[in-house]
């Protein structure tokens, strides 16, 4: 299945589910303190059309709802094996085998799965358990002046849903923040920050043959989203610092620059992290880390210094 970009084709699952308000998430953490300001409950959408090597949440690229596997977990109970038709699953010494190029995500082997190590990622949610489910932890996010923000994935991907689901929760006075790439039409995007207070806005690299060529996807769309949302709203850009791709003075001299164009709050520059390597594996995916390294502390301390006469503006971390 070939995945939506901007334009007629804006998401699969928004045109599947958006018309009535539904829409697939795979997650919902609570106390978040990386997604904006104060504590946070970050709501996770499933479907994203860039690739980029180092994303810490692979699971959330596909837009269907799909099969994860912990073989550690398995109890060689055997059900999965008998309840598979597709022949993706088989017993060999005790130990269960998944061949994911034969998976169809039909889902029936997490329906007799008793021991978590066969799970379902995403679920099809609606606006109203959406909601109920964020606004539960509202007393920290008003004495902490936080909130919820929606993330993925990219949450453009399920607009019509994301639109309806912040708007509730500006009528439920709760501060919002969108994490995006800005890879979307302009027409998914505007209705969506008409309810956001904060827009978190990825920049990975503004030379667009680079762009195209690591991510997946050219940049155009996303500078003129990021040009068109400023004045109508806070933002924060957050650019990934990749060893290889995106650490050179020049790349990150210009991504300030166009932070402060577009009148950005802050510009964050969050040095490359493995914490969603061990992911990969589970849902039949390449490990793209293994290409990829981690910069080394004194070259953080570096990139600081660089900056330090722009404290409060340019930050290193989360």
């Amino acid at each position: 299945m070939g995945l939506p970009g901007p334009g007629k084709e804006r998401g699969i699952m928004d045109t599947i589910y958006g018309q009535n308000g539904r829409g697939i998430v795979f997650n919902f953490q609570s106390f978040s303190i990386h997604d904006g300001p104060g504590i946070r409950t970050t709501m996770f959408t499933k479907g994203c059309s860039l690739r980029c090597p180092w994303c810490s949440n692979p699971e959330s690229i596909n837009p269907s709802i799909q099969i994860r596997i912990s073989p550690e977990k398995c109890k060689s109970c055997g059900l999965c094996v008998d309840a598979c038709e597709h022949g993706a699953l088989s017993m060999k010494d005790g130990k269960i085998h998944f061949n994911h190029s034969l998976c169809t995500d039909c889902l029936a082997c997490a329906e007799v799965c008793s021991s978590g190590c066969i799970t379902r990622v995403g679920t099809v949610t609606d606006v109203d358990e959406a909601v109920d489910k964020l606004m539960r932890d509202k007393p920290f996010y008003d004495k902490t002046k936080g909130g919820i923000t929606i993330s993925g994935g990219e949450p453009l991907h399920q607009h019509r849903f994301v639109s309806r689901v912040f708007q509730r929760l500006h009528d439920l006075g709760v501060h919002t923040v969108l994490d995006t790439s800005g890879f979307a039409g302009w027409e998914a995007f505007e209705p969506v920050i008409e309810h956001v207070d904060i827009i978190l806005f990825d920049i990975k690299h503004l030379d667009g043959e680079k762009h195209r060529r690591v991510i997946g996807v050219d940049n155009e769309i996303i500078l003129s989203n990021i040009l068109k949302c400023s004045g109508r709203t806070q933002i924060w850009t957050r650019t990934p610092l990749v060893p290889g791709f995106n650490d050179d003075p020049e790349v990150t001299d210009s991504i300030v620059d166009l932070a402060r164009k577009v009148g950005a709050e802050r510009c964050y520059f969050l040095p490359l992290h493995r914490w969603g390597e061990h992911k990969y594996e589970r849902i039949g995916l390449e490990n793209p880390y293994l290409h990829l390294r981690e910069l080394l502390p004194e070259e953080i301390a570096q990139w600081k210094k660089r900056y330090q006469d722009l404290e409060g503006f340019v930050f290193f971390g989360q």
